[in-house]
Protein backbone atom coordinates (compact mmCIF):
# COMPACT_ATOMS: atom_id res chain seq x y z
CA UNK A 1 0.00 0.00 0.00
CA UNK A 2 1.58 3.56 -0.84
CA UNK A 3 1.81 6.17 1.54
CA UNK A 4 -0.97 8.52 1.62
CA UNK A 5 -0.10 11.99 0.73
CA UNK A 6 -0.16 14.03 4.25
CA UNK A 7 -2.19 17.14 2.90
CA UNK A 8 -4.92 14.77 2.80
CA UNK A 9 -4.43 12.87 5.65
CA UNK A 10 -4.49 16.42 7.55
CA UNK A 11 -7.38 18.03 5.38
CA UNK A 12 -9.95 14.22 6.00
CA UNK A 13 -11.78 15.51 8.68
CA UNK A 14 -12.76 18.71 7.15
CA UNK A 15 -13.21 16.82 3.89
CA UNK A 16 -15.77 14.41 5.53
CA UNK A 17 -17.50 17.48 6.95
CA UNK A 18 -17.79 18.88 4.18
CA UNK A 19 -19.03 15.85 1.88
CA UNK A 20 -21.42 15.28 4.60
CA UNK A 21 -23.01 18.59 4.52
CA UNK A 22 -23.20 18.17 0.58
CA UNK A 23 -25.15 15.44 1.74
CA UNK A 24 -27.74 17.08 3.94
CA UNK A 25 -28.45 19.78 0.72
CA UNK A 26 -29.03 16.89 -1.32
CA UNK A 27 -31.22 15.44 1.17
CA UNK A 28 -33.19 18.35 1.69
CA UNK A 29 -33.68 19.38 -2.14
CA UNK A 30 -34.68 15.68 -2.71
CA UNK A 31 -36.87 14.95 0.04
CA UNK A 32 -40.37 16.43 -0.33
CA UNK A 33 -42.86 17.19 -3.15
CA UNK A 34 -41.44 16.82 -6.32
CA UNK A 35 -43.28 20.05 -7.02
CA UNK A 36 -41.49 22.18 -4.87
CA UNK A 37 -37.75 21.19 -4.94
CA UNK A 38 -37.08 24.10 -7.49
CA UNK A 39 -38.00 25.73 -4.34
CA UNK A 40 -36.00 24.24 -1.86
CA UNK A 41 -32.50 24.42 -4.04
CA UNK A 42 -31.73 27.94 -3.53
CA UNK A 43 -31.75 27.72 0.15
CA UNK A 44 -30.15 24.81 0.49
CA UNK A 45 -27.38 26.09 -1.67
CA UNK A 46 -27.28 29.08 0.49
CA UNK A 47 -27.04 26.82 3.54
CA UNK A 48 -24.33 24.63 2.04
CA UNK A 49 -22.34 27.84 0.74
CA UNK A 50 -22.27 29.07 4.25
CA UNK A 51 -21.34 25.73 6.11
CA UNK A 52 -18.56 25.50 3.49
CA UNK A 53 -17.01 28.84 4.24
CA UNK A 54 -16.98 28.13 7.88
CA UNK A 55 -14.57 24.97 7.09
CA UNK A 56 -12.36 26.72 5.17
CA UNK A 57 -10.34 28.20 7.73
CA UNK A 58 -10.00 25.06 9.24
CA UNK A 59 -8.63 23.10 6.06
CA UNK A 60 -6.43 25.73 5.28
CA UNK A 61 -4.96 25.25 8.81
CA UNK A 62 -4.42 21.99 8.21
CA UNK A 63 -2.76 21.97 4.66
CA UNK A 64 -0.51 25.12 6.08
CA UNK A 65 0.96 23.26 8.95
CA UNK A 66 1.64 20.02 6.58
CA UNK A 67 2.61 22.09 4.02
CA UNK A 68 5.88 24.19 6.39
CA UNK A 69 6.64 20.69 7.77
CA UNK A 70 7.28 19.01 4.00
CA UNK A 71 9.06 22.02 2.51
CA UNK A 72 11.21 22.66 6.37
CA UNK A 73 11.89 18.86 5.41
CA UNK A 74 13.01 18.62 1.95
CA UNK A 75 15.32 22.15 2.72
CA UNK A 76 16.98 19.98 5.65
CA UNK A 77 17.52 16.84 3.14
CA UNK A 78 18.90 19.28 0.44
CA UNK A 79 21.10 21.49 2.59
CA UNK A 80 22.13 18.20 3.87
CA UNK A 81 23.33 16.73 0.65
CA UNK A 82 24.84 19.93 -0.10
CA UNK A 83 26.84 19.92 3.02
CA UNK A 84 28.41 16.87 1.97
CA UNK A 85 29.46 17.93 -2.06
CA UNK A 86 31.58 20.64 0.61
CA UNK A 87 35.29 19.46 0.80
CA UNK A 88 36.41 19.54 4.23
CA UNK A 89 38.71 22.14 5.43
Amino acid sequence: MSTPNPVLVAAAPVLVAALTDVKQAVTTILTGDPAQIGLRVGPAVAILDGQLALLFPELATAAEAVGAQEATSRLTGLISKLQALVPAK
